[in-house]
């Protein structure tokens, strides 16, 4: 009787230990996705949509570049650059229900080499985009600058120092997602400008 009550036992506990490993290998797997570092606090390479770069659109891809429901704005780019002066680019992206976002910004003379410097030392909500060539700058989000900034909006300030000589035009590329802040490539809406801007 009780090797049977036993054998009972046994047949009962492997199955309930298997469906707890399962469940519990499953929440794990779960939770490393929503910490991947995919999504904007951790962006990594060029996605300005510049250059044929592709933009963050190539992870976030449920919606059409240049959403309409949502706003991305980028003031302080000229109409013409002043040799050596330092600007001030303020970039805004609101949506009713913004959970995260970020962007990332290049500056660049047509044949792709990078035009002026990006400051961004006393800006905590900013940073240089890792996995970029060494010779160019992006500048993006931090993992604290994805924060909105208030309700339905986030907002950056980013100062951009010219060259003392500009040959040619200066592109200025950026992408920007305004994401639902859920950690995954889903519901996020991503938007993507190009200024050309002569020197004087």
């Amino acid at each position: 009787m009780g090797s049977m009550f036993s054998a009972i036992q046994k047949l009962i506990l492997i199955p309930a230990l298997a469906f707890s490993v399962g469940y519990l290998f499953a929440q794990s797997e779960h939770q490393r996705a929503y910490n991947s570092d995919d999504y904007p606090e951790h962006l990594a390479g060029a996605f300005t949509g510049g250059f044929n770069e592709q933009t963050c659109q190539s992870c976030h891809f449920d919606y059409d570049l240049n959403k309409g429901e949502g706003r991305f704005s980028v003031s302080g780019i000229p109409n013409k650059i002043q040799p050596g002066k330092a600007y001030k680019f303020e970039i805004i992206v609101e949506r009713e229900d913004l959970g995260k976002a970020g962007f990332q910004l290049s500056s660049r003379v047509r044949d792709g080499r990078q035009a002026g410097v990006f400051e961004i030392s006393e800006n905590e909500r900013l940073m240089f985009t890792e996995q970029v060539p060494d010779s160019l700058q992006y500048v993006q989000h931090s993992t604290s600058g994805t924060v909105p900034t208030e309700t339905g909006k986030n907002r950056w300030v980013v100062k951009w120092h010219a060259p003392e000589f500009i040959e040619d035009s200066i592109y200025f590329n950026i992408a920007a997602n305004a994401a639902n802040g859920d950690q995954s490539e889903f519901g996020d809406w991503i938007y993507a400008k190009e200024y050309v801007v002569p020197g004087e």
